[in-house]
């Protein structure tokens, strides 16, 4: 856990010690994760992310394997090369691996399309399941409702004060009348208080390795793939 993320905690236990006894806060938690593997809505937008990674993936392996393959016969045939060929050859290995790392960058980069994707795709249940969560708590009278996946250490709480199933019931009631995700419906939201966004994402899928900058080709640069 962070030291951001601490000192949050820190002030947030320190105001409510302050508050007075007649004033006793009520604090509840849910598990988002939980409630997303629960929503068909939520599966089906991992399944249309990992579809992208996957052939995202598959155009990154061929590239790849062209790569090994021009530098297998490069290394079969450097000792009756020509200096001229020689120097075709590695800039040739280069102009490649050069393209291997921009479409690594341009797909799964901090900035890149996996990140938006996932954005475009999750952000909407997400923004359904944060408004409804919050919905539910101010029902109930919760002052905080924490996310017990989203890095908070619970070490012990009662089971009266998880808001998971019923967080999940109220969501599934809600979702037949709301757009596919996706398609720009808009979620339901509650009235007053403020309910906490995620602000960064990162990607659903592990991309595979960075390759070796590009350089001279020689025996002691690259190694096969």
């Amino acid at each position: 856990m962070n030291r951001i993320v601490l000192f949050g905690i820190a002030l947030l236990l320190a105001g409510m010690a302050a508050q007075p006894v007649t004033a006793q806060q009520k604090i509840a938690y849910v598990d988002i994760a939980a409630i997303m593997k629960e929503l068909p809505e939520a599966q089906e937008a991992q399944r249309q992310l990992d579809a992208l990674v996957d052939q995202w993936q598959k155009q990154l392996q061929e590239m790849e394997d062209e790569w090994q393959e021009l530098f297998n016969d490069y290394d079969k045939r450097k000792l009756i090369l020509t200096e001229q060929g020689r120097a075709k050859a590695e800039k040739e290995l280069q102009e490649l691996d050069g393209r291997i790392m921009q479409f690594r960058d341009q797909k799964f980069g901090q900035e890149g399309e996996l990140f938006n994707e996932e954005d475009r795709i999750m952000r909407p249940i997400q923004d359904l399941v944060f408004d409804q969560v919050k919905g539910l708590a101010m029902e109930e009278g919760f002052d905080y409702v924490f996310d017990k996946s989203g890095g908070v250490m619970i070490i012990y709480a009662k089971d009266e004060y998880d808001l998971t199933k019923q967080a999940i019931a109220r969501i599934k009631s809600y979702l037949p009348a709301r757009d596919a995700p996706g398609t720009g419906g808009t979620a339901g939201t509650g009235g007053g208080g403020t309910s906490t966004q995620p602000t960064t994402r990162q990607p659903t899928s592990t991309p595979p390795p960075p390759t070796t900058p590009a350089g001279d080709v020689r025996d002691s640069d690259r190694q096969p793939r």
